[in-house]
């Protein structure tokens, strides 16, 4: 039986939102790709920061005004961390036409960025208007996205996903998720003891929301990690409920069924 979950579209959504774009590729020369520094905004576009040395600094000062930039791909990361070990949570492929941030929207995407990768380009892409030898600000509106995460795959309309929001609680989940992990592994992984058919091991926090908690799971017999779903009681809409569920997760392990 399927456990209760977000939907897959507010799932990658919310993913997008934690993820840092690793490489961006022209869609005339996609074996080509290029270093790429940005984020997913709060309207479901890619934003990124172009250096001049950059190739899509050179292809973006040549569209003429009016005209569409080009097609390009952009590929995300959400990395969660296993112990010490550096783990892919998600890999999303976002692609479309590419354009420059409007004057008026380029603080919002200066500041989504920034919250991934601080820059002190940002400073000049921002204040300044984009000169031939300055860092400009740029955008990619996917019109289809590709999904990968441990255990789903897809494909998701770009229009779909650009109206889709992420959970509220996505980033605050976060910062919880990091101090229970960092703090209460034990407890956490004695939670387990009262839960059936899953395997007893180590287990660290992968995946956090309204409606219930993953975990990843290293089993003591087996070198072959699994998922394991946990559903909350009653949903969760505020970081402080999610705070009380898990609370109950690591202190009173019968109470979850």
């Amino acid at each position: 039986m399927r456990q209760p979950c977000p939907s897959e579209i507010e799932r990658v959504r919310s993913l997008a939102a934690t993820a840092t774009p690793t490489a961006v590729a022209l869609a005339d020369d996609p074996d080509t790709r290029f270093s790429a520094s940005g984020a997913v905004d709060r309207v479901g576009r890619v934003v990124l920061l172009i250096g001049t040395d950059h190739p899509l600094h050179g292809a973006l000062r040549e569209v003429s005004r009016g005209s569409t930039g080009p097609r390009a791909g952009v590929d995300l990361c959400a990395i969660r961390h296993v112990g010490r070990t550096p783990t892919v949570r998600a890999r999303l492929w976002c692609e479309g036409r590419v354009s420059e941030v409007p004057a008026h929207e380029r603080r919002q995407a200066a500041l989504a960025i920034w919250e991934r990768h601080p820059d002190e380009g940002l400073l000049a892409a921002v204040d300044n208007d984009p000169t031939p030898d300055g860092p400009l600000l740029a955008c990619i509106e996917p019109d289809v996205v590709v999904y990968d995460t441990y255990d789903d795959a897809g494909v998701i309309d770009g229009a779909a996903f650009r109206a889709a929001r992420p959970d509220p609680l996505t980033l605050p989940a976060e910062r919880i998720l990091a101090r229970v992990n960092d703090r209460h592994r034990d407890e956490l992984s004695a939670s387990l003891r009262d839960v059936p058919d899953v395997p007893q091991g180590r287990a660290w926090l992968w995946e956090l929301d309204g409606f219930g908690a993953t975990l990843w799971v290293s089993p003591y017999a087996s070198d072959r990690p699994v998922l394991v779903r946990l559903p909350w009681n009653v949903r969760a809409t505020a970081p402080c409920q999610l705070e009380g569920a898990l609370r109950e997760l690591l202190g009173r392990r019968g109470a979850l069924r």
